[in-house]
C-alpha cells in the first residue's frame, strides 16, 4: 500500500478498478484496512487471509498487515505509525512471495523521512527487500519502453559517490544486470557503462576514476562473459542513437541515470529490483504528501507497474527499440 499518509492506497485502489478482470482478480493488497476505507467507494473491501487466498474481481482484496488506525487527519504527515504500517506491509508481501504463496511484489511509495523516524535503518524499499531476502546484492533498474537505466549508487550524497565505486562492486553489479536481463528473455544483453567525470575525464584531466575503477571493472566483466562497453560520457550516452545501441545503460549515480529516464518517460517508468530471488516492481514517484487525501492522484504509473509485472511473469516483457 505504501505510506498511507501519501497517495499509495489511492493509486492502488484506482489502478485495480481500471484493470481487466483477468488481472484484477489475481491481485492481493497488503496494508492497513483503515487506510483503504476512504477508497471503498471505488471497490468494496474484501478482507482475506493468506492461508486462504480466494480473491474476486470486484473487490479490493486486502490482507490486514497492521492494526494502526489511520484517519484522514493523518494525510500529508511523516508519521511513525504510518511508516510502521507501510514497512509491515512490505515485509508481509515479500514473505508471502518468498514462501511461494504469491508471484511478485508491486510497491507503492514510502516516505524516507517517516521510515527513518520509525527506526528503520534503510534508505528505501530496495535496501529493505534485499535485507529480507538474506542480504543479497541488488540493483535498481528504471525501465520504460524507450530507456532502461541501472544506477551503480543509489541514495547517496554526490560528494561520496567516488568513494563508493570499486572494481569488484561494479563487476558484481554488471553480473547481476546481465543475469537478470537474460532471465527476462534477452539472450545477449548489451550494456553501456557511464563515466563518472565529464568527458570520461579527458584522459585524466578531470579525475582518475575511469582509469582506476571503471575500465578495470569493464575488463573483468568482459572476461566473465558480460557484453559491456564504456565508459561513455554522461552527456552523450543518453542520446537517441546511443539508446538504440544498448539494452541498458549503467549510470554511476542517482541523478545521472534518473534525470534522462524521467525526462523521457515520466509516468511510464518502473523501478525493477534486480538480484532479488523474486520479482519486485515499483512506481517511479514518491508519496506526494502535498496532494494526499485530495482524490486527484494519477493512478497511471501504478497501472503501468502492475501491467509490467504481469508481462514479466507471463514471459512477455521485451525490450523495444
Amino acid at each position: 500500500m505504501g505510506d498511507p499518509a501519501g497517495i499509495g492506497p489511492e493509486i492502488v485502489a484506482k489502478a485495480i478498478i481500471s484493470l481487466p478482470k483477468r488481472l484484477r482478480k489475481r491481485i492481493v493488497v497488503f496494508g492497513t484496512l483503515s487506510a483503504f476505507k476512504t477508497h471503498s467507494d471505488l471497490l468494496p473491501l474484501n478482507v482475506i487471509k493468506l492461508d486462504k487466498i480466494a480473491t474476486n474481481d470486484y473487490s479490493l482484496n486486502v490482507v490486514e498487515t497492521s492494526n494502526i488506525m489511520f484517519t484522514e487527519s493523518d494525510y500529508g504527515k511523516p508519521l511513525i505509525k504510518c511508516a510502521r504500517g507501510a514497512m509491515g506491509a512490505v515485509r508481509c508481501a515479500a514473505t508471502a512471495v518468498i514462501k511461494g504463496q504469491l508471484d511478485a511484489v508491486v510497491t507503492a511509495p514510502i516516505n524516507k523521512l517517516s521510515i527513518n523516524k520509525a527506526g528503520y535503518n534503510f534508505a528505501g524499499h530496495t535496501e529493505y527487500l534485499a535485507d529480507l531476502a538474506g542480504g543479497v546484492d541488488v540493483a535498481m533498474m528504471f525501465a520504460s519502453d524507450i530507456l532502461r537505466v541501472v544506477v551503480a549508487t543509489t541514495h547517496l550524497a554526490l560528494k561520496n559517490v567516488s568513494t563508493k565505486l570499486s572494481i569488484d562492486g561494479l563487476l558484481r553489479l554488471l553480473l547481476i544486470v546481465d543475469s537478470a536481463l537474460k532471465d527476462m528473455g534477452l539472450s545477449h544483453p548489451k550494456i553501456a557503462l557511464c563515466a563518472l567525470n565529464p568527458h570520461a575525464s579527458d584522459a585524466g584531466l578531470f579525475g582518475d576514476d575511469e582509469k582506476l575503477t571503471i575500465i578495470p571493472a569493464i575488463k573483468k566483466a568482459l572476461r566473465s562473459g558480460v557484453n559491456v562497453s564504456g565508459p561513455y560520457p554522461g552527456d552523450t550516452i543518453f542520446t537517441k542513437k546511443a539508446r538504440e545501441d544498448y539494452d541498458v545503460i549503467v549510470a554511476m549515480y542517482h541523478d545521472q541515470g534518473l534525470i534522462p529516464v524521467k525526462a523521457l518517460s515520466f509516468g511510464r517508468t518502473v523501478n525493477i529490483t534486480l538480484g532479488l530471488p523474486f520479482l519486485r516492481v515499483s512506481v517511479d514517484h514518491g508519496t506526494a504528501f502535498d496532494i494526499a487525501g485530495m482524490g486527484i492522484a494519477d493512478p497511471n504509473p501504478m497501472i503501468y507497474a502492475i501491467r509490467t509485472t504481469d508481462n514479466i511473469l507471463r514471459g512477455k516483457y521485451f525490450f523495444k527499440k
